[in-house]
């Protein structure tokens, strides 16, 4: 079978390993330029801490996740997976009386720590309602991860830089350039939103700015939360964010949002720091907050993969085996992120 994945991020990186695996002869084509994979923190969390409820599918998402991205290590020769511990400094009494309540269900148990007192009195001085601890969390170093996949791919001769160029397609017959393909398949993140085949999916552009520090003194034995992360990169280095800016296709560092994540990191810590880096990248975000997979209503050999939003790394290792399953094996997709919730209009 022959395949056509159009953009290399996160998830046309774990879609192009699932489909090399599954025996396919695969092209993977990217412009270059914005990828907010590489940008992106690469946080997996088991937690949404807004109301201490599980992340959508977590107790499938996380375990795949962790066996891909080993693969994926073991194949490019680059270690880009690490476990994590987040402690989330609670904002409320109320953050507080969740974290009590659900920690003791069962559900919740293999991802809360149990709180002990240490927890509670945990000595920042921004420590106002205790602090809690998440299990089978971890992150991945985007910038390794981005630059291990492309150059294996490119040592096996499958990926190219290029522009895809929709005057070259003929969606039916699934012929790009005048090359036959089985599946067409578009990974492209925020620039899905300009291809005509899908722009009645509610794909939006959302900015994101993120910075990276140095400091010798700011703790760095765990990943810290509260209005935003502080994720300790080893060596007195850190990456802290994020900002939101809906509708947003530039990836220009904005100083507006650096003073957002400056603010919003005095309720973590007042140590010292020197900002040695200050990105941006746009996530492609679905207002449901759930992906976009599926193959065109109309036109099936089709298909999109994007929308992953800001859990991509977690979501995508699962999703894009179980699109590929979907393809090769005719399995059914999860209903909660299949674009068949969106109408299509009759052409």
């Amino acid at each position: 079978m022959k395949v056509l994945v159009v953009g290399s991020g996160v998830a046309g990186i774990c879609l192009t390993h699932e489909l090399i695996q599954a025996g396919c002869n695969v092209r993977l084509i990217d412009k270059g330029g914005n990828a907010s994979s590489a940008v992106a923190a690469g946080i997996i969390n088991p937690l949404v801490f807004r109301r201490m409820t599980l992340s959508w599918r977590v107790s499938e998402l996380i375990p795949f996740a962790r066996k891909k991205y080993a693969e994926m290590e073991q194949l490019t020769g680059n270690s880009f997976y690490h476990p994590l511990v987040i402690r989330r400094l609670f904002a409320s009494e109320q953050e507080l009386g969740f974290w009590k309540t659900k920690q003791e269900l069962p559900e919740f148990s293999e991802y809360m720590e149990t709180l002990i007192e240490e927890d509670l009195s945990f000595p920042l001085e921004q420590n106002t309602f205790g602090t809690g601890r998440v299990k089978q969390a971890a992150y991945i170093d985007t910038d390794v991860f981005m630059h291990a996949n492309h150059a294996y791919f490119q040592s096996k001769g499958i990926l190219s830089e290029e522009t895809f160029d929709q005057r070259e397609l003929d969606p039916k017959e699934a012929v790009y350039k005048g090359v036959s393909y089985d599946f067409i398949l578009f990974a492209e993140g925020k620039d899905g939103k300009s291809n005509p085949l899908f722009s009645y999916l509610p794909l939006q552009q959302t900015k994101g700015e993120v910075l990276t520090l140095a400091s010798e003194t700011m703790y760095a034995e765990e990943s810290l939360n509260r209005k935003c992360f502080l994720l300790p990169l080893g060596d007195g280095r850190f990456k802290v964010g994020s900002t939101y800016a809906w509708d947003t296709d530039n990836t220009i560092p904005t100083e507006e949002g650096k003073q957002t994540i400056t603010e919003n990191l005095k309720s973590i810590t007042s140590e010292t720091y020197t900002i040695t880096e200050h990105k941006a990248g746009v996530r492609p975000t679905v207002p449901d907050r759930r992906p976009l997979i599926g193959r065109h209503p109309v036109f099936p050999k089709m298909v999109i993969a994007n929308g992953l939003g800001t859990k991509g790394y977690m979501i995508a290792p699962l999703l894009m085996h179980e699109l590929v399953d979907h393809l090769l094996k005719g399995t059914e997709l999860n209903a909660e992120s299949h674009i068949s919730r969106f109408p299509h209009a009759p052409l």
